[in-house]
């Protein structure tokens, strides 16, 4: 009897990439563990995504950098209910004497949780009530990798943080150490199900400075203009993507190319 041939199992990684897994054990060394079948994190290619609204970016832009809440944003549309904003105020990241506010928020997925909630309309804890009744459209992502977030700070311990769960749900942040941080997301890479990509955030801390965005994805060409027009008051030059894909119930997860 001929065994049935297996097709290989197709994936898709945390930086948008498909690949193929080979339906083959990996070789073993005798008297060594099996070798992992992951391929390492690379910073350059993992990016992450900051959700805002159109009208707050005139303060973004003139600041020149996404800042934290602590640091001085000041938005005059406020994604976040207010009693998420203040339990970020006193949640710690460990390691350091910061708490989330002192961070920038980023989702770890075009698919993450909240950002589904924002683009159907579905009340959400973490969002303000009138998030729900505003156009998916009527927001932008700031898009950036890894690498670009944290530049040369890789020794200072808190200069960025991962965790792979909601904040709400853990109370703190445990991993601000740049080799810890690595590791936390080689183990959301990992999460099969994808659950921690749709939980998780990378924070920056302080603010990201608006050449350390690769990227502004909008969900239309009205937008696009809109974004391009405060840009020039600014006379600055990020480029403008359409992406609608972002901005569609079910769409994230989706490559750039």
């Amino acid at each position: 009897m001929v065994a049935p041939v297996r097709a290989p199992r197709t994936t898709t990684s945390l930086r948008g990439t498909t690949t193929r897994a080979s339906t083959r054990p990996p070789a073993r060394v005798p008297g060594t563990r099996a070798a992992a079948t992951f391929t390492p994190i690379d910073p350059k290619t993992v990016r992450i995504y900051h959700v805002t609204h159109v009208e707050n970016l005139a303060s973004i832009f003139g600041a020149g950098a996404i800042l934290a809440d602590t640091t001085g944003a000041q938005p005059e549309v406020d994604v976040s209910a207010p009693a998420a904003r203040e339990f970020r105020r006193s949640a710690p990241v460990e390691g350091t004497d910061n708490v989330v506010a002192d961070y920038v928020p980023f989702l770890l997925s075009t698919d993450a949780h909240v950002w589904e909630a924002l683009r159907t309309g579905s009340p959400d804890p973490r969002l303000a009530d009138s998030a729900a009744t505003r156009p998916a459209a009527d927001h932008v992502l700031f898009v950036t990798s890894i690498e670009k977030a944290v530049g040369a700070r890789t020794e200072q311990v808190g200069a960025v943080a991962v965790t792979g769960t909601d904040v709400a749900a853990t109370g703190s942040v445990a991993d601000s150490a740049w080799p810890d941080v690595l590791r936390a997301l080689q183990r959301i890479h990992r999460d099969e199900d994808g659950a921690q990509l749709a939980s998780g955030e990378f924070l920056v801390h302080d603010a990201l400075p608006l050449e350390r965005v690769l990227l502004i994805a909008v969900g239309n060409d009205r937008v696009r203009d809109r974004v391009r027009a405060v840009l020039d008051t600014f006379d600055l030059r990020t480029r403008v993507a359409v992406h609608p894909p972002y901005f569609q119930p079910g769409g994230g997860a989706v490559s750039e190319g």
